[in-house]
C-alpha cells in the first residue's frame, strides 16, 4: 500500500467536495478522480509547511479549486465534458 499522508487525504475530499457540485464534469469517471489526485498534490506541495494562522484553509483551497477548474473547463474539448444533472 502506498505511503499517502492525512493531509493528502484530506485535500482529496476537499477537492472532491467541491468538484463534483460543479455544472460541468470530465465524461470519464476515471478523468475526474485523475483530476482530483492530481489537483491535490499540487495544493500540498504548493501549500507544505502552511500553518494556516495568517490564511483561512478553505478560501485558499476554494481559490486554488476555481482556478483549476476554469483552466480545465478551457483547455478541455466540449466532447469530453459532460452535464452533471
Amino acid at each position: 500500500m502506498a505511503n499517502i499522508s492525512c493531509e493528502l487525504c484530506e485535500t482529496v475530499a476537499d477537492i472532491t467536495t467541491l468538484f463534483m457540485p460543479k455544472p460541468n464534469l470530465p465524461n470519464d469517471s476515471r478523468e475526474t478522480v485523475r483530476l482530483v489526485i492530481e489537483w491535490a498534490e499540487e495544493f500540498d506541495a504548493k501549500y507544505a509547511g502552511e500553518q494556516w494562522i495568517d490564511r483561512e484553509y478553505l478560501e485558499v483551497i476554494e481559490s486554488f479549486f476555481e482556478e483549476k477548474y476554469r483552466a480545465w473547463l478551457e483547455a478541455t474539448p466540449a466532447r469530453s465534458v459532460r452535464y452533471n444533472e
